[in-house]
């Protein structure tokens, strides 16, 4: 399957000047403080720019910074600083929220960690639900003022039936308990959260900028015969008429450079600054073809963890990584550490940091040469699909410490060994064996059982071991975890309930809380149950009798 998308190809500097690179970095500041501005003014107003979406924001952000910026850039950088905003906005839309709240218990410890015990207090269970009352004191905190009565009243007869309903329950909740007794008590939380979250601005420290440029010819070939710098990268809204970045073009690598010229130009890139050897690097965006495989061969699970292996197939075959290269890495990492901490001043040498990026480089070199084992090893064996954890989210906090390495829990280690970027590395590299990939939610696949479903924290006796305290299956851990991970995609039930297919047939995960998801995997395994009962009593149905 070949779709049309967008890809980018950088650009290094060659033989730049330094009068050209003060102008370019001197409009990297300029761009910077802009930013720190519109940072401060929109952290001053958070509850004007609550319900704004991006396009209203930039619309905004130019009437009221008007020629401050060229027009070539500022569309990206207010984009920039929404996108940086929008985690805030949806935490104080969060904590506006009033709900009514029933108390359910408590929930304990069931295991020692690193800062409790077994059997001390994790949290109290509370029930929270929605009341007309709540939705009104909600409404209130988040666009209430004097004057909403008034509003309210004026555009009742003029909206649909489920809004007139909304506004008239909120019109009830005002009479019978006081406008301004409502008014108030939402206007003390409105206060106390916007003054919480308005204490520290967002600060934009990177000299890093976007634009777009509208150059038929973008990049030109060098016209000078013999020259070392054989092409330039032409910008424009740099304090100059025309500004043209010399760069070395590279057929292989670049492709065709008939290919970044259109008949409409609008280019988009991004220029980033290495200030040590004064080079920029341009990150230009061009319009392409990408294959993309079908789903199609058998299906395997892949588990990803970095305590025992890196990957754990369902087929129960493992892959490690360089245990050496991570080890020698965290070991320079923990003495640079200790110094730092001896003296807060300290600055690593340049020895050690090129030792450093040395060693990180090649843990990426090494991580992607295991990966195209796998997929080269999978392709022979007719696997056309891997199903692995959606690593997007990130890793659970782990305080368990690695034996290599006392020091270093695997939190950091995970960090180390780039485990997040993990997935877009698996699919690049999938890609070239014609093999699929899909991604479930990791929720749950280490501690539901294969057989009978049983999700239970009992399950898991140690870090290596899988034993059921239901069925009494045992396996590996993480084999366990990776057939779990594959019957998320083959078993029809947990498929159509957790998942959502894509275009070539793969799948990705629902956006679905932690909770529903286990009530799902609960309710598949009470159909497990009631199966077991009515066909057989005597042996236990699996979960590829569903598929």
């Amino acid at each position: 399957m070949i779709i049309q998308s967008k890809y980018t190809k950088i650009f290094h500097s060659n033989g730049l000047t330094r009068q050209k690179y003060g102008e370019l970095h001197d409009f990297a500041v300029l761009i910077q403080n802009h930013k720190n501005i519109v940072s401060q003014y929109v952290n001053d107003n958070l509850l004007h720019f609550l319900e704004y979406n991006k396009f209203r924001f930039i619309k905004e952000m130019r009437e009221r910074f008007k020629d401050v910026i060229p027009s070539s850039f500022d569309a990206q950088l207010y984009t920039q600083v929404f996108t940086c905003y929008q985690s805030k906005f949806d935490a104080i839309q969060k904590r506006l929220k009033f709900e009514t709240a029933t108390f359910n218990g408590f929930e304990f410890y069931k295991r020692d960690t690193k800062k409790h015990k077994k059997g001390d207090l994790k949290k109290v269970i509370l029930d929270k639900r929605q009341t007309p009352l709540s939705n009104c004191l909600t409404y209130l905190a988040r666009y209430g003022n004097e004057s909403i009565i008034g509003y309210i009243n004026d555009n009742i007869s003029k909206c649909d039936e489920k809004k007139r309903e909304f506004y008239s329950n909120i019109l009830r909740c005002c009479s019978k308990f006081g406008f301004e007794r409502l008014y108030s008590l939402a206007l003390s939380k409105r206060k106390r959260i916007i003054q919480h979250y308005s204490k520290y601005p967002i600060e934009f420290k990177s000299l890093t900028f976007s634009g777009r440029c509208r150059k038929t010819k973008i990049i030109d070939y060098n016209s000078r015969f013999g020259s070392v710098i054989n092409s330039f990268v032409s910008l424009s809204g740099i304090g100059r008429k025309s500004f043209d970045v010399p760069v070395t073009f590279n057929k292989g690598w670049h492709g065709n450079i008939n290919d970044y010229r259109k008949k409409n130009p609008d280019y988009e890139y991004t220029l980033t600054f290495n200030e040590k050897r004064h080079q920029v690097n341009i990150h230009l965006c061009k319009d392409g073809e990408r294959y993309i495989p079908q789903v199609n061969g058998k299906t395997v699970g892949i588990d990803v963890n970095c305590k025992h292996n890196l990957f754990s197939l369902s087929d129960e075959i493992t892959y490690d990584y360089d245990r050496k290269l991570v080890n020698d890495f965290c070991k320079l990492s923990l003495e640079i550490d200790k110094l730092k901490a001896k003296n807060k001043e300290y600055k690593v040498g340049k020895r050690k940091q090129q030792k450093l990026d040395t060693l990180k480089s090649k843990m990426i070199k090494s991580e992607q040469q295991l990966i195209a084992k796998m997929c080269k090893t999978l392709h022979s064996q007719d696997v056309g699909h891997i199903v692995m954890e959606d690593l997007d989210n990130g890793f659970g906090k782990c305080y368990v410490k690695d034996k290599d390495n006392k020091d270093i829990n695997y939190n950091r280690k995970v960090k180390f060994l780039g485990l997040s970027s993990l997935k877009q590395e698996v699919e690049h590299i999938a890609r070239n064996y014609d093999i699929a990939v899909s991604t479930v939610q990791a929720s749950y696949t280490s501690k539901m059982c294969p057989i009978c479903g049983c999700i239970e924290d009992e399950n898991r006796p140690n870090q290596e071991a899988f034993e059921c305290i239901e069925c009494g299956h045992k396996d590996n851990a993480d084999f366990n975890a990776a057939k779990n991970i594959r019957n998320r995609v083959l078993v029809t039930v947990l498929r159509e309930s957790l998942l959502k297919q894509l275009d070539n047939g793969a799948f990705k995960p629902k956006k679905l809380k932690r909770e529903k998801a286990k009530e799902i995997l609960l309710s598949f395994r009470r159909t497990l149950q009631e199966t077991a009962r009515s066909e057989c009593t005597n042996c236990s149905v699996t979960t590829f009798d569903y598929i």
